[in-house]
C-alpha cells in the first residue's frame, strides 16, 4: 500500500441482526466458522477510524510475533488493545459485543507482513455474516464521544474529532507501553 493509502481504509463491514445477540451463543456459533484468529467482533461505537483500527492491528501484531501478548489468541489481543487495557476480560466488557446488540463491526485483523488478498478477505466476509445471520450494512466508521468514553479514554464536551482520533490511538500506544518493554 502507498503512503497514506493503508490509513484511509480498514477491512470491517458493519452488520445489523434481526433478533439482540446472544454472546454466549454467539460466540460459539462464531468459533465454529470462523477461519482462523485474524477476525474479530466489536461493538459498534468502538471501532471509529482506519487510523485507530489499523493502530491496534499493528500492535496486536507485534506483540503476539514477538511473544509479548497479553491475550492467548491475536483476535483477543486486538480487543485489548482497541480497549486500551491491560485485562483482556475488561477489554471484552468494554470493546466486544454486548448481550442484546443488533449492530457491530466484523473486523479483519490483517497480516502486516504480507500482501492483502482483498477478495478473499471479503468472500470470507460475506459468508462469515451469512452464516450467523448478520445482514451487512453501510453504515461507515465515525467518530463517537460516547464510545471513546466506553473504551475508557477520557474526553471532555467540547473535544473535536481530530482530538477523539488523537485520543483514540494513544489509548491504545498507553496502555501497552509496559508488555512492549
Amino acid at each position: 500500500m502507498q503512503g497514506g493509502v493503508m490509513w484511509e481504509t480498514f477491512p470491517c463491514w458493519s452488520w445489523e441482526s434481526k433478533e439482540p445477540v446472544n454472546v454466549s451463543t454467539f460466540v460459539k456459533s462464531f468459533q465454529e466458522i470462523v477461519p482462523n484468529q485474524r477476525w474479530v467482533f466489536c461493538r459498534t461505537e468502538v471501532a471509529q477510524t482506519p487510523r485507530q483500527l489499523w493502530t491496534a492491528a499493528t500492535v496486536s501484531n507485534r506483540n503476539t510475533e514477538r511473544g509479548t501478548a497479553q491475550a492467548r489468541s491475536l483476535d483477543a489481543e486486538f480487543l485489548r488493545v482497541l480497549a486500551g487495557t491491560h485485562n483482556v476480560s475488561e477489554a471484552f466488557n468494554r470493546a466486544g459485543l454486548a448481550n442484546g446488540s443488533t449492530t457491530g463491526w466484523l473486523l479483519h485483523i490483517p497480516d502486516q507482513s504480507s500482501l492483502i488478498d482483498s477478495e478473499t478477505v471479503q468472500r470470507d466476509a460475506r459468508q462469515l455474516l451469512a452464516n450467523l445471520e448478520l445482514t451487512e450494512t453501510s453504515s461507515p466508521l465515525e467518530i463517537s464521544p460516547a464510545g471513546a468514553k466506553q473504551l475508557g479514554v477520557a474526553l471532555d464536551d467540547s473535544t473535536d474529532g481530530t482530538r477523539i482520533e488523537a485520543s483514540l490511538i494513544g489509548h491504545i500506544l498507553l496502555a501497552d507501553v509496559s508488555s512492549s518493554q
